[in-house]
């Protein structure tokens, strides 16, 4: 059967079924990202939004095969967003999360979506644009705690590896071309933006959450944001990002830490820290009530814990 064939019918069924146990390595056997490389770009529509999907690279992969891609993370940003909602999505990439983030808060909204990465930042716009998302404004930045140049390894967009692009700092890998990029600090953002509150910051940067914490220390502090990051110890030590750092940041800014899964959520401290997990800080005054999903389980959790 052509390989467009078994596309349509995987993607057909996912959409549907989503990821039962077993059937994500059922597509990987069939349609793997590495056989999809000659696949035409795709529009699709999902969440109400139009979504320009490449089959080879990670997230549009998945958008394609299973109708979603983190939909753990989605469910934190419909219980926090929303309309007149501000949110900032550091590693925006293709702006996945960034066209809900725009449709959660609305026209009146306002997101900064901070993409570093050229070749993926045009993707970005292309997703905006046909979106038609105006509350959207695209930032060409790196986020780290100084402002300055920096050396970035930034995948072309068509690599299935395009969103793997980070601030190289130190002693560079051979494999890695780099290309100078412009970094500033979340503050040095926010202040030209002249936002007036902050509900939601978004960081995925491959290893360097830390450095963009740091830089946005004042944002933190005067705004209490929920606050959603990766951390995989694999990449931590690309900016100095250990467990204990993270933990006593959080504490001193008066967060709690859930380490959070599909149907699941943990808290976390400097003694349980992951390995490899999607984190939310959650301000201690603050709290949110959406029916299901992640934040019932934390509710039911807190009650556990009372």
């Amino acid at each position: 059967m052509p390989i467009g064939t078994t596309v349509q019918i995987l993607a057909w069924i996912g959409n549907r079924i989503g990821k039962p146990p077993g059937w994500e390595r059922i597509v990987r056997t069939v349609a793997a990202p590495e056989k999809c490389r000659e696949m035409p770009e795709l529009c699709l529509v999902r969440d109400d939004l139009v979504f320009l999907a490449q089959p080879a690279v990670q997230v549009g992969w998945h958008v394609t095969f299973f109708g979603t891609y983190e939909p753990e993370l989605r469910e934190i940003f419909r219980a926090v967003l929303r309309p007149r909602g501000i949110a900032i999505d550091v590693g925006a990439n293709v702006g996945w999360h960034t066209l809900l983030m725009g449709r959660l808060v609305g026209p009146a909204g306002r997101v900064l979506a901070v993409e570093p990465n050229a070749s993926v930042r045009q993707r970005l716009e292309d997703n905006v644009s046909i979106n038609r998302l105006s509350q959207v404004a695209i930032i060409p930045y790196a986020m780290a705690d100084a402002d300055g140049a920096v050396d970035f390894f930034g995948p072309a967009a068509e690599d299935a590896g395009s969103g793997s692009g980070h601030i190289v700092r130190g002693e560079r890998s051979s494999k890695q071309a780099t290309v100078q990029v412009d970094a500033r600090r979340l503050d040095a953002i926010v202040a030209e933006a002249q936002l007036e509150r902050l509900d939601l910051i978004k960081i995925d940067v491959e290893g360097l959450e830390w450095p963009v914490l740091r830089g946005g220390e004042q944002t933190i502090a005067k705004f209490r944001p929920f606050i959603v990051f990766e951390y995989d110890a694999r990449f931590a030590a690309r900016g100095g990002g250990a467990p204990r750092v993270l933990a006593d940041f959080f504490v001193r800014h008066g967060y709690r830490v859930f380490a959070i899964g599909r149907n699941w959520a943990q808290a976390v401290d400097r003694d349980h820290w992951p390995d490899c997990a999607d984190l939310w800080a959650i301000p201690s005054e603050r709290t949110c009530q959406p029916p299901g999903g992640v934040a019932a389980i934390l509710r039911s959790r807190a009650k556990l814990e009372a």
